[in-house]
């Protein structure tokens, strides 16, 4: 990669033998400017957490401009280990551990810690399908309805409109590493005779599928996972053997990066947060903001007890005076 050089007034390109990486740095008046870019995944957590960070480098530390290069999971991770890419926020790593694996023995890729201690994902159900909802008015539909094997006995109550007679799945947006476990979920358990998989063209495609039927009463099966805005708002049933492996989400750097940024792999080692938090500024995001830039000043403002164990008290307040 070519080191980029940031002046307020030009962009003078180097280049050289020694070996490249993501940042780029320049200087603007005798300040260095660092160039910090962040993989922008699709969903909305990490989003977030990106413009977290955004702000804190840009504002609590100085010195700092921080991109965004949007994209697929693979893609992404791929664009850490070749230093197109610092660090993302969320790697969700057991959902493709041969390419995470691969890397880290590389040497091209560094895990710094965890965001998340745990991120559930499967296939999810709602509740009223098993056990009614008297307050709504609605009747279980499938009231012996545990776990993914049991879905062979309800598939008429998810009738897929493309195909006549079978049922559907929500498997995942496309690109998606989740989307491939679902898939090869669904032949290891012998579903492919009767639903199909459907792929919604994003994430909030997703969500909107599973808030509308929701609201509606109406059956629903699909792939979702947590922290997330809509988990917080619906009462939905994971089920039994549909369980993705317990994923720790974490942050990962590139290794020059790692090396090469010090104080940025600083405020990544040290972030961390909870379920409960994401749930907490999703919902924020979905009903009382419209950006992710305003729910991580949210965030900022109402989480002081989160975010100030990551940095200095001279960070913290910096940042607060920014705010």
């Amino acid at each position: 990669m070519i080191r980029r050089i940031i002046t307020l007034t030009a962009i003078f390109i180097l280049t050289g033998t020694g070996t490249a990486f993501a940042g780029a740095q320049g200087e603007s008046d005798g300040e260095e400017i660092i160039e910090v870019i962040l993989a922008d995944a699709s969903w909305d957590s990490i989003l977030v957490h990106n413009r977290i960070v955004e702000f804190i480098l840009e504002n609590g530390y100085g010195g700092y401009e921080v991109d965004f290069i949007p994209g697929d999971t693979i893609p992404l991770f791929n664009g850490i280990a070749s230093g197109d890419i610092d660090a993302t926020l969320e790697s969700w790593h057991s959902n493709y551990p041969e390419a995470y694996e691969e890397q880290i023995a590389a040497g091209t890729v560094v895990n710094v810690g965890k965001n998340l201690p745990d991120g559930p994902q499967g296939w999810w159900v709602p509740r009223y399908m098993i056990e009614g909802d008297p307050n709504r008015g609605i009747e279980a539909t499938a009231p012996d309805l545990e776990s993914i094997d049991d879905l062979k006995k309800y598939a008429e109550l998810f009738p897929d409109p493309e195909n006549p007679g079978k049922g559907r799945i929500l498997v995942g947006p496309p690109g998606w590493s989740a989307t491939a476990v679902s898939e090869q979920m669904m032949a290891d358990h012998g579903l492919n005779e009767m639903f199909e998989p459907f792929l919604p063209g994003s994430g909030a495609s997703l969500a909107a599928s599973m808030k509308g039927a929701y609201d509606k009463g109406e059956p629903w099966v699909g792939y979702y996972w947590e922290p997330t805005a809509i988990m917080y708002q619906l009462d939905m049933v994971r089920l039994k053997g549909s369980e993705f492996p317990t994923a720790d989400v974490d942050i990962i750097m590139n290794a020059d990066s790692y090396e090469t940024m010090p104080e940025v792999t600083e405020l990544l080692t040290r972030y961390s947060t909870s379920i409960e938090v994401n749930n907490e500024f999703l919902n924020i995001l979905d009903t009382e903001v419209d950006s992710a830039e305003e729910a991580a000043l949210w965030f900022l403002e109402n989480r002081e007890d989160v975010w100030t164990e990551w940095v200095s008290d001279e960070v913290a307040a910096n940042v607060r005076a920014a705010l």
